[in-house]
């Protein structure tokens, strides 16, 4: 094998790291009817969430769903929800 295959087999097989603009985690809103609370996943929970945003799940929690990074968003498509 020349060193040209070998580099790039190694170049693919490595994993693509994993980069955000801002360093932020994004949350997925999520509810638990059974005990009438609101979490996140992967894991914890928001301090308050607002009626605004509650009707905003529930609009979309089969096309995407609610995100949270330092602001609340719409996942698919990014457009911000006003608290």
């Amino acid at each position: 094998m020349n060193w040209a295959t070998i580099i790039i087999a190694i170049i693919l097989l490595l994993p693509a790291s994993q980069q955000s603009s801002q360093g932020l985690e994004r949350k997925v809103l999520s509810y638990n009817p059974t005990y009438d609370f609101w979490f996140f996943v992967p894991t914890g929970r928001p301090k308050v969430v607002t009626q605004n945003v509650q009707n905003a799940y529930w609009a979309a929690r089969t096309k995407g769903g609610v995100c949270f990074t330092d602001l609340w968003f719409y996942c698919a498509t990014g457009i911000k929800i006003e608290e």
